[in-house]
């Protein structure tokens, strides 16, 4: 019986320690975390799916990925989507009518980018 008691005693012990507030740090500003996620509200259109609605073009839009050192990943395509889905989002636009997508190797400032070029687009939903 006694052995069950501080066997118990320890356990709750030990439980106290979980108890404590962990906090979380980041590198990552709130305004960071903002600027990453703009994209989401610009949609990727076809030529074909435009047809179909109501939208305004405001203008050419670019976005990158790179890849500055040799023991970087190379970059990828996805990244440099995401990167002119959030400036069509700087300009206002809610769409996206890509162009294409180009790999450039040895680019100033760049071992290795990824360029993708289209039009921002406002749609109306």
């Amino acid at each position: 019986m006694q052995l069950r008691l501080i066997g118990a005693a320890l356990l709750a012990l030990a439980l106290t320690g979980c108890a404590n507030n962990w906090g979380f740090n980041s590198n990552v500003s709130p305004e960071g975390i903002k600027d990453y996620y703009k994209g989401d509200g610009v949609t990727l259109y076809s030529k074909d799916q435009l047809n179909e609605v109501n939208y305004v073009t405001l203008g050419s839009v670019e976005g990158e990925a790179c890849q500055m050192k040799a023991v970087e990943a190379p970059p990828k395509e996805a990244d440099a989507r995401a990167s002119i889905r959030r400036r069509a989002a700087d300009m206002g636009a809610n769409g996206l009518l890509l162009d294409r997508c180009i790999r450039f190797a040895d680019m100033p400032g760049c071992l290795e980018q990824v360029l993708c070029s289209g039009q921002a687009l406002k749609v109306a939903k």
